[in-house]
């Protein structure tokens, strides 16, 4: 009993698709720029309306074109609508119009009004920027409009190009028509920021291009957010200025360091891309190695390092002084001296390195024991105006005096003790003594002249012993007592 009504019911529905086939026209090929359409609600997505035009083509409006005025339809109302422009296989939509427009009119206004993107193309450079024909219409897009990111120097000029433009402003009585590609990039990028919210974590590498290059940074855009490339995160070489390896428009690959959505802040890193230093450094050296390095930089408290581009240490100004009291790393070392050192402690994981200087013709030196009259060695190691500083260990640097020196008295007595003690030039010296880490020193000639007056005056001493004796033994005591009388005057 069902067949029959299943076969009846078959049959008034081939006969109503006969009849709505008979009738309905074949489906358009297309529209002209601002054409009034009419059509049904397909689909409502998340950023376009979907319309059925009964044509090769959908139609599609932007979600964000519907709002108080006009409610957001359901699948099924009926639509009526204005083509604006073929856009990836769909016809774009505006729903504002003006009748008393023409179709190219109609077709600019309504994308002006929609926000709807329209293609053209790059004509020629004119004063302050381009020339667009867009719709058949000529177009002016400036300089600052072509793109939001500066152009690198000698690329190609875009005219002869096809492009997408927003319509920002329209006065077809005035004959006024600008446009702007960069707008249509703003939009895309505030997009993709809201997507970046919820997929962009720190840790992550992202591709983005150079915008500008600043003397503190580098500032790249990933494509939705601009961050900071600090001049701590360019190199592992600290020598590295952001201009000498980035430019504007450059490409690059960057790992994310730090996100604050709240005060749009975010910090990139491009060393992170390449080998930690300090794995490999610390592999092949550690304390007690002996390396050389590069001075880059004094501070109060000691001097620093490169020695290898990434890995610093530090000479304590203490180690600097070795043994003596320095107020500034500057009276010893300078920026970009080139020095032999030591590696006395190392920490990988806090990347600290404490270093000190080895001088190799001083290591060779072995003086032994510093007492008071030991004959050594030194290297002058500077001249002041008090005196000369000589390096007697690795350990030990010692004070020749002025005093001790010869020098004659006025003038400028480090220039003096330059010339006769030229800095670098090996020296011998006597202790003459020691206090705590402060030894202080005398020439051997001083030496051997102070033994002479003393062998002197030891010779007189006993002359005059051996007279008196000889002249007690020959009678000759009252004469011999005058004699001593007499001398004792003398003196």
């Amino acid at each position: 009993m069902l067949q029959p009504k299943k076969n009846r019911r078959s049959s008034e529905m081939d006969a109503l698709l006969e009849e709505y086939e008979g009738r309905a026209p074949a489906p358009r090929a297309g529209f002209q720029p601002g054409e009034h359409v009419h059509g049904r609600v397909v689909s409502v997505g998340d950023r376009v309306v979907t319309i059925d035009l009964d044509a090769k083509t959908p139609g599609v409006i932007d979600r964000a074109a519907f709002g108080e005025e006009l409610p957001l339809p359901e699948p099924g109302d009926e639509i009526d609508a204005y083509f604006v422009a073929l856009e990836d296989g769909a016809a774009r939509l505006s729903l504002s119009g003006g009748a008393q427009l023409d179709a190219s009119d109609e077709a600019i206004g309504a994308a002006m009004a929609a926000g709807v993107p329209l293609e053209g193309k790059y004509e020629k450079e004119v004063n302050g920027g381009f020339e667009v024909r867009v719709n058949g219409q000529r177009a002016f897009c400036p300089y600052s409009q072509v793109a939001m990111h500066r152009p690198r120097e000698g690329a190609p000029s875009p005219v002869g190009t096809a492009d997408t433009f927003l319509v920002v402003e329209y006065n077809p009585a005035e004959h006024t028509l600008v446009v702007s590609h960069r707008a249509l990039e703003e939009r895309a990028r505030a997009e993709r920021r809201e997507t970046l919210r919820a997929s962009l974590f720190e840790g992550d590498f992202r591709n983005g291009v150079v915008t500008k290059v600043m003397p503190f940074g580098a500032f790249v855009d990933i494509g939705g957010v601009e961050g900071l490339i600090p001049n701590s995160e360019i190199s592992w070489d600290r020598s590295v200025k952001p201009g000498d390896v980035l430019h504007e428009g450059d490409q690059v690959q960057v790992k994310v360091r730090r996100i604050d959505w709240e005060n749009e802040r975010f910090t990139f890193s491009l060393k992170d891309l390449a080998k930690d230093p300090w794995q490999d450094y610390c592999e092949d050296f550690g304390a007690g190695s002996y390396v050389t390095g590069t001075v880059v930089k004094l501070a109060p408290f000691g001097a620093f390092v490169q020695l290898v581009p990434g890995v610093d240490g530090l000479i304590p100004i203490a180690t600097l002084g070795r043994g003596r009291h320095i107020v500034d790393p500057g009276e010893v070392v300078k920026v970009g001296e080139e020095l032999d050192l030591k590696i006395e402690s190392m920490d990988p994981v806090a990347r600290r390195i404490s270093l000190s200087i080895v001088d190799k013709r001083v290591a060779a030196l072995k003086p032994g024991e510093i007492g008071v009259g030991a004959r050594l060695e030194g290297i002058v190691e500077s001249c002041r105006d008090f005196g000369v500083f000589v390096r007697l260990s690795e350990e030990k640097t010692g004070l020749l005096h002025v005093s001790e020196t010869g020098i004659p008295k006025g003038g400028n007595n480090q220039a003096l003790l330059e010339k006769q003690f030229p800095p670098d030039s090996r020296i011998e010296v006597v202790v003459k003594g020691v206090e705590g880490d402060r030894v202080s020193l005398t020439l051997p000639s001083v030496v051997a002249a102070q033994e002479a007056a003393a062998a002197a005056e030891r010779d007189a001493q006993a002359a005059l012993r051996a007279n008196r004796e000889s002249a007690r033994s020959s009678g000759f005591g009252n004469l011999g007592s005058l004699l001593d009388s007499a001398l004792a005057r003398g003196k």
